[in-house]
């Protein structure tokens, strides 16, 4: 269980300081959902594809972003002479991190993650044996399943076609915000199975998400931005959602449908691991867009009795 969150700012608002006021309260809000790691990517300048991503740093600048990241808290990860940074960035990918896999000092385990050209977040559990087998992976840097989902995706190259495949036969839990050096100005929201990923646009234009709507209204009131409830919308499973920022604002480039597959074991955490800190009205609503098919629980063999017994 992790928290997402991030924006794509509208340029043309008149203080870009509310939206970036605004991503911080949501990475403060995401705590809830993680406090072993936390991080930051933003993105800085024209992109540009990279020979090489450095996963294993606090602080790195490459191909047009800045990724910030460490162990704990978000608001302790996050330093505020970053501040005008962020205030300059078109668009930021946020993370905070509940450890399930791989050692929490390695911050090639914490997220956002650098891929490949892709600078990912990821909240779920997914089978990333299956994945490796199925487009014949190499061996990931770190230790977690995010890596792995991020390799498949990275190996579609950013084709639509290919990227649902990827989608479509992932097993288990997945919340997905990342982006593709080799599509600059593009940013990718997906939700597959059972974990939850929410979209609001303020009165300014500006494009946020989070894993938990209520989110929205609380950030919103700490930082001075102007959310309607009626801009608040909870993704449907199976959904991937493309928004363009080239423009200088957000645009949906695109709205595509694929189907999601959960394990048994997802149902049944659903409550703990989707739910935590939901009010009861968005989980009732969230459930109403749940239509993910599941696989059953593999079966066991009982003990083999020898034949001599």
């Amino acid at each position: 269980m992790c928290g997402l969150f991030g924006f794509i700012r509208n340029q043309d608002c008149g203080d870009p300081s509310r939206a970036s006021v605004m991503c911080f309260q949501l990475g403060v809000l995401a705590e809830e959902r993680g406090i072993d790691a936390a991080g930051l990517a933003m993105a800085t300048g024209a992109t540009a594809t990279v020979t090489s991503p450095v996963v294993s740093r606090r602080d790195v600048k490459a191909g047009g972003w800045r990724v910030v990241k460490g162990a704990g808290p978000f608001r302790k990860i996050w330093d505020p002479q970053l501040t005008d940074v962020l205030d300059r960035a078109p668009a930021a990918l946020g993370h905070t991190r509940w450890a399930t896999q791989g050692d929490t000092r390695r911050l090639a385990n914490s997220s956002p993650l650098q891929v490949g050209q892709l600078i990912g977040t990821h909240n779920g559990d997914v089978d990333a044996l299956d994945l490796q087998s199925a487009y014949e992976l190499p061996d990931p840097t770190g230790q977690t399943d995010t890596e792995v989902l991020m390799q498949a995706l990275d190996q579609a190259g950013g084709v639509i076609a290919a990227t649902l495949q990827v989608l479509e036969s992932t097993l288990g839990r997945a919340a997905l915000a990342w982006t593709d050096r080799r599509w600059p100005n593009l940013a990718m929201l997906a939700r597959t199975a059972v974990s939850p990923l929410a979209v609001a646009l303020d009165n300014d234009g500006n494009l946020f998400w989070a894993s938990n709507p209520g989110w929205f209204t609380v950030a919103a009131r700490r930082s001075g931005v102007r959310i309607r409830r009626d801009r608040i919308w909870l993704m449907p499973e199976g959904t991937l959602l493309l928004v363009d920022y080239s423009t200088g604002e957000p645009l949906l480039a695109g709205r595509h449908r694929f189907t999601a597959t959960a394990r048994a074991r997802d149902d049944r955490l659903a409550p703990i691991v989707a739910y935590r800190g939901f009010s009861k009205g968005d989980r009732a609503a969230d459930q109403k867009l749940i239509n993910h098919r599941t696989l059953p629980d593999p079966v066991r063999l009982s003990r083999a009795v020898p034949l001599w017994a």
